[in-house]
């Protein structure tokens, strides 16, 4: 889904993260800084995680994230983050993800997420119930 004007659309996305703006997440040009943005998008990929993962057997690790800056955030308050699966691979999945103010779109991310076999910490595939709860999170086509 690289480069794909779906993800600026709230239509797009099956889970969403209430967040909010504070005043430190901004910077001296009175926006939000672009570093923040990765913390949206991890606190939302960890809600969906928490979601996906029982027991201390196995965790995820972030393999990759891209970000693209659509609009500036100026307004500190409420925010909401929506997360949809675009991929799922063996032991992998990866992420859409945007950072919603109201209607506005401010930011698309994309991350790729392993699964890791705690005990041996490499990469592990995905249980099929896994699986099938990331699939009821893809967008429609």
């Amino acid at each position: 889904m690289p480069n794909d004007t779906r993800l600026k659309q709230r239509a797009t996305y099956g889970f969403w993260t209430a967040e909010r703006v504070r005043f430190g997440d901004t910077d001296r040009l009175g926006h939000v800084n672009n570093a923040v943005y990765s913390t949206y998008f991890e606190t939302a990929r960890v809600e969906l995680m928490d979601q996906l993962i029982r027991g201390p057997e196995s965790y995820f690790v972030i393999a990759r994230m891209a970000i693209d800056f659509t609009a500036e955030l100026r307004e500190l308050g409420p925010i909401e983050i929506g997360t949809a699966i675009t991929g799922i691979g063996r032991s992998s999945f990866t992420t859409g993800q945007a950072v919603f103010q109201g209607a506005l779109c401010a930011a698309t991310g994309e991350g790729t997420v392993v699964l890791i076999d705690a005990a041996t910490r490499r990469a592990t595939p995905l249980p099929e119930e896994m699986r099938a709860r990331l699939e009821a999170l893809m967008p429609p086509a």
